[in-house]
């Protein structure tokens, strides 16, 4: 294994990485994957919004389909679901290696740029889009993206953590934790699932007022959490199971 050192100072030796070097270990390891099947236990906190743990079952093939079967309502993010960095690389513009740091104990390389706004679903002024900027910590070793965190100025838009097992040679998530800022939901509005048809949409700061919630002094909105169990991987699915 090749060894990185970092400086004091945080200088970065000549032996940092490119950001291609490390985009091409991302792709490759994950692309050991054709297909796989996982079941998903999702919880869901968030200001104004009642959902019950949920579990949902998950099909992926290569390089792009995603299938989730669920009964009943769940809310699910986008990005980041199928586990492949290709969703968050496609994202950024103007890349760059912007240093290096340890989470549980491993190291990561961070990948830093601007967020391509046609790539995010979130509601936004079009004077935001310029300030939009996202972090990625890789992992040295496993060749994972372990955190990914998207700011607007110094407000968090929203934070994704996640942990990884070795299954049958990749590694692939057993535990993820989706933050999402208030300053991502600001502008949304939400009506309760569980309140019937005729159930009146709200505004997101206006439930985190009506629940006793500051939004200018709380950092987020909410957390999903998605725990994962019971891979199967490179099954051969059949195209035609991710058919609408």
């Amino acid at each position: 294994m090749i060894k990185y050192f970092i400086l004091i100072s945080g200088l970065l030796f000549a032996g940092t990485p490119t950001v291609e070097s490390i985009q091409d270990s991302l792709i490759t390891r994950f692309n050991r994957i054709e297909d796989y099947s996982v079941k998903i236990k999702v919880s869901v906190k968030m200001t104004g919004l009642r959902m019950p743990r949920k579990k949902i079952k998950l099909y992926y093939k290569a390089p792009d389909k995603v299938k989730v079967k669920s009964r009943g309502f769940a809310i699910l993010p986008k990005t980041g679901l199928s586990g492949s960095p290709k969703q968050y690389l496609k994202m950024l513009d103007s890349v760059r290696v912007s240093g290096n740091d340890v989470l549980n104990g491993r190291n990561h390389w961070i990948l830093f740029g601007s967020v391509n706004p046609d790539s995010i679903d979130i509601d936004l002024d079009e004077k935001d889009f310029p300030n939009i900027k996202m972090r990625l910590w890789v992992d040295t070793e496993s060749w994972v993206i372990s955190k990914a965190e998207t700011v607007i100025d110094s407000q968090k838009v929203f934070k994704l953590i996640s942990e990884y097992d070795e299954v049958d040679g990749v590694f692939l998530p057993i535990k993820t934790i989706l933050s999402i800022g208030f300053k991502g939901m600001g502008k949304w509005s939400m009506r309760d699932p569980f309140g019937g048809p005729g159930a009146d949409r709200q505004e997101i700061e206006d439930l985190a007022k009506d629940s006793g919630i500051n939004p200018e002094k709380k950092e987020f909105a909410g957390t999903v959490v998605m725990e994962f169990s019971k891979y199967k991987i490179n099954q051969g699915l059949d195209d035609s199971l991710f058919e609408e």
